[in-house]
């Protein structure tokens, strides 16, 4: 389970249950972090090995579409058409009128195109960028829908990022080789949540969702899917927020956590995901299934020991090894148990269900 910090740290050699991909590290330790923050601890936090205190949370980026430049179009004023100038009728010769009466017709019929086309190029780049508009709004708009009034109930720190290009993390769309598609099976709305590891100052930080903007959101109303793009060597995890979730104490969101780390490019078996109960260990029902090995409830699943509800300590990763397309190994970090379901190296869509 554990956040997004180190979910890759080494590799996992399928078949080989002492190679380790995901590393767990780790919800845990912020957890306990923000505990330690109540007045009613004295800590002196100069002395604290990893000091957040000069993250500045106010420079964070909350951007979003400009929509006025989508919408901004210039419109040029239609040229109006010159009245052309009658040609006199020469009276001596009757006979020559037919084709004399025809050269103001051919004029006329020169000059009509020359306003025709006119409306027709103002209306074709403004049909172009009320098509260009729709695809953002049914790529964006539809994903977002609700999560506004979402976001300010659980105190959310923003909408979600949602790049619609590759940036090298996650991004809208399938334009990636590791993608995941998530599907909602509940009866009820769904709306997914997804951060990345935080910055060296703060590594578990990407989980607060309270003090960080999600790297990701989409709703979901029942039986939708969405389909999104990840990066390489990019430690993750998402988590579905139904009608009923909350944030936990700390930030982050109080449910069943689907983590995942899609392989470096060139360099075999260091890709892993899995499904984690620690959070929460009466979460709802997460199933994520790849080409190797699936995830869920019961199989390769993080969980706690000893009847916990939560935990940072305390937990195993139960149902995981070669058989099934999983492994597991010991984790330095954490001093436990490490491991997941491999994902090969040429490309994956994880296949993602919430129920």
């Amino acid at each position: 389970m554990r956040c997004t910090s180190t979910l890759v740290l080494s590799t996992l050699a399928v078949g080989q249950a002492a190679a380790l991909s995901v590393r767990h590290a780790s919800f845990h330790a912020r957890r306990h972090a923000e505990v330690k923050r109540n007045p009613s601890y004295d800590v002196d936090w100069n002395k604290v090995a990893v000091d957040v205190g000069s993250v500045d949370f106010n420079t964070i980026d909350y951007s979003h579409v400009d929509w006025s430049s989508v919408f901004a179009s210039s419109s040029a004023t239609p040229t109006p058409t010159p009245t052309p100038t009658p040609t006199p009728e020469p009276t001596p010769e009757p006979e020559p009128e037919p084709t004399t009466s025809a050269a103001p017709k051919v004029e006329a019929t020169s000059e009509a195109p020359k306003y025709t086309p006119a409306p027709t190029s103002e209306k074709a780049p403004e049909s172009t960028k009320e098509s260009i508009v729709d695809k953002l709004e049914d790529a964006v708009g539809d994903i977002m829908s609700g999560v506004s009034d979402l976001v300010q109930k659980l105190g959310i720190s923003g909408m979600g990022k949602n790049a619609k290009n590759a940036n090298g993390r996650i991004w809208l769309g399938d334009s990636s080789k590791w993608k995941v598609k998530f599907q909602n099976d509940a009866n009820v709305d769904v709306t997914v949540f997804c951060w990345v590891k935080g910055d060296a100052s703060d590594p578990f930080a990407g989980m607060c969702l309270n003090k960080y903007e999600p790297e990701l959101t989409v709703a979901l109303k029942p039986g939708e899917s969405y389909t999104a793009s990840w990066a390489g060597n990019v430690p993750s995890a998402c988590a579905p927020v139904y009608p009923d979730t909350k944030l936990s104490f700390w930030g982050a969101v109080d449910n069943t956590w689907i983590e995942m780390n899609f392989p470096v490019d060139g360099t075999p078996g260091t890709g892993a995901f899995d499904v984690s109960k620690n959070v929460n260990m009466h979460g709802n029902s997460i199933s994520a299934k790849g080409s190797y090995c699936t995830s869920d409830m019961n199989t390769c699943v993080y969980q706690c020991t000893n009847g916990a509800s939560s935990c940072e300590t305390g937990y195993e990763l139960v149902n995981c090894d070669s058989s099934n397309g999983g492994g597991q190994g010991y984790d330095p970090i954490m001093a436990g148990v490490g491991g997941g379901c491999s994902i090969p190296q040429g490309g994956e869509t994880l296949r993602v269900s919430f129920s």
